[in-house]
């Protein structure tokens, strides 16, 4: 049952929809460090989209540990299909243990920004996503809904995600649908260096179990224009566990 549940985390973490290039009207920091990509330092997204045309690679590893010590990797492709839409793919695994039911399932979405932010509104974006059987194990189809919103406080920018998903294989014990919610802001620290500071409230997928509650926290680094560079901690409690989970994740990001 834990495996099932961290694969299905690694694809919440990428679940949302934007990636990697910065727009220039969304923040003071310069090159792609603006734009929020959850697996990505942490788990928050904000609204920015890849520009028309072009292609976003992401690779991302990290550690989870519970007792037992899992790693976990992911890679993520993102084009620019037109002005604020773009479309995503995305696949992650549980590296080390046996058979993990979902792991190797493919994620494939379109994420669009609504809203252009203004003096009154924040930008606002929504992501469309499914998750297909291409792994192990696994046999439905999940699909998710996120909605994001960011705002811009001089160098402060404040993102709230909120996410419904719908769980196509529920077996004994599970529920049919799950819930996720994400606030946290980001904060340029250097030129080439932003903080990102985050909450995380998820749903369990399992009947009787907590909610899953994280702390993170993150930094991400330009290394050149189309080079960004990504490291993050979280600390979760909850989803019926004894003692409190660990997270620690690194992530390349590369625009093609």
């Amino acid at each position: 049952m834990r495996k099932v549940f961290l694969v299905a985390l690694v694809g919440v973490m990428f679940s949302a929809a934007p990636v990697f290039a910065q727009e220039g009207d969304l923040g003071p920091v310069g090159g792609n460090l603006g734009n929020l990509t959850p697996g990505f330092a942490t788990s928050l997204a904000d609204t920015t989209t890849v520009e028309v045309g072009q292609v976003e690679l992401g690779l991302a590893g990290g550690y989870w540990t519970n007792g037992t010590v899992f790693e976990t990797g992911a890679v993520q492709l993102t084009y620019g299909l037109v002005d604020n839409v773009e479309l995503i793919g995305k696949w992650g695994w549980v590296l080390g243990e046996s058979k993990v039911d979902g792991n190797g399932d493919t994620v494939v979405g379109i994420n669009a920004k609504l809203v252009e932010e203004n003096d009154n509104m924040p930008s606002m974006a929504v992501e469309v996503s499914g998750r297909c059987p291409t792994g192990d194990g696994f046999t439905g189809y999940d699909g998710t809904v996120l909605g994001v919103a960011s705002k811009t406080y001089g160098d402060l920018r404040v993102h709230v995600n909120a996410g419904y998903t719908t769980i196509g294989d529920s077996t004994s014990g599970m529920r049919s649908d799950t819930d996720y919610f994400a606030a946290g802001i980001d904060y340029p620290l250097l030129d080439n260096v932003v903080l990102v500071v985050d909450g995380v409230s998820a749903e369990s997928a399992y009947e009787g179990e907590d909610r899953l509650q994280s702390a993170e926290a993150g930094i991400r680094t330009s290394l050149t224009d189309v080079d960004t560079l990504s490291v993050g901690v979280s600390v979760s409690v909850g989803n019926g566990n004894a003692t409190p989970d660990f997270t620690a994740t690194v992530g390349y990001q590369r625009a093609l």
